[in-house]
């Protein structure tokens, strides 16, 4: 769509996250957590050539959204924007130098306008690692907005206002309680997830989905399922079950879906 704003994710969860951005005909990455091949291959499965990304926002310095981005950038020359902390960590396991890409800081709370009148704001999160950004796209052609939000820790008031009133968004909805109570995760990891540092469960991703369609956010995509403590049904009959409570219907009054942990999803244009 030449003159629109797509959502697009091309693979989501704890073994790796990128979305794809198409704002007036150019295309940008949230995120390269998979190797150069798996996401050159998810790219070219959904009408993409890799060379055709600009450039890459990266939210934070885990593996499951960096580990990618080294060897894509030296390939296909995609500028890299990020927070001085993230541009650190991605030095730190960088395997050559690059100097035929550009790399960018992008601070917290700071707004980037690409050359395709896409505006890009960077929000900081309270996720355990310092640098951490969500980033909401603004068509400045069309004022229609598109949100990528997860590994959060806690959906703060802050984010509330960041969010509220977007076309559509990918939201975390990384696990489902009882499953991460009960499973194979040892006691301190579980803090980690649960403690307001690390990501937000199914329970409070369905609270914030009311809130943003009351803001008229309509076109949802629960992003960053845990392959171990959650499931894409357990993750939808949340927030479907949630929203009932208030009469309103999924796939009648809003549109929802999880994202694929290991291929494409189909997005959202607004």
């Amino acid at each position: 769509m030449r003159d629109g704003l797509e959502l697009i994710p091309l693979y989501s969860s704890s073994g790796g996250n990128s979305t794809l951005i198409k704002c007036n005909g150019s295309c940008f990455l949230i995120d390269c957590g998979k190797n150069c091949k798996q996401t050159e291959a998810a790219l070219m499965s959904v009408g993409v050539l890799p060379d055709d990304i600009e450039c890459i926002f990266v939210t934070h310095g885990h593996g499951d959204h960096i580990a990618g981005v080294d060897v894509f950038v030296r390939k296909h020359h995609s500028a890299v924007l990020a927070t001085s902390v993230t541009h650190r960590k991605m030095r730190e396991i960088a395997t050559k130098e690059n100097p035929a890409s550009k790399y960018i800081t992008i601070e917290e709370n700071e707004i980037v306008t690409l050359d395709c009148a896409a505006e890009v704001m960077a929000l900081p999160t309270p996720h355990d690692i310092s640098g951490s950004v969500v980033y909401k796209i603004k068509n400045l052609i069309t004022g229609k907005t598109v949100a990528v939000m997860t590994d959060l820790g806690t959906f703060n008031p802050a984010m509330e206002g960041f969010s509220k009133g977007v076309d559509a968004i990918l939201i975390e909805s990384n696990y489902d309680p009882v499953m991460l109570r009960t499973g194979p995760y040892p006691y301190p990891l579980q803090k980690r997830i649960s403690g307001g540092r690390g990501h937000i469960s199914n329970d409070e991703c369905a609270r914030q989905v009311k809130r943003l369609y009351d803001s008229g956010t309509r076109k949802f995509i629960l992003g960053h399922l845990s392959p171990n403590n959650n499931t894409d049904e357990k993750a939808l009959a949340c927030t479907t079950d949630y929203m009932l409570q208030f009469g309103i219907k999924a796939g009648r009054d809003f549109e929802l879906r999880t994202a694929r942990k290991t291929g494409p999803t189909e997005g959202f244009s607004v």
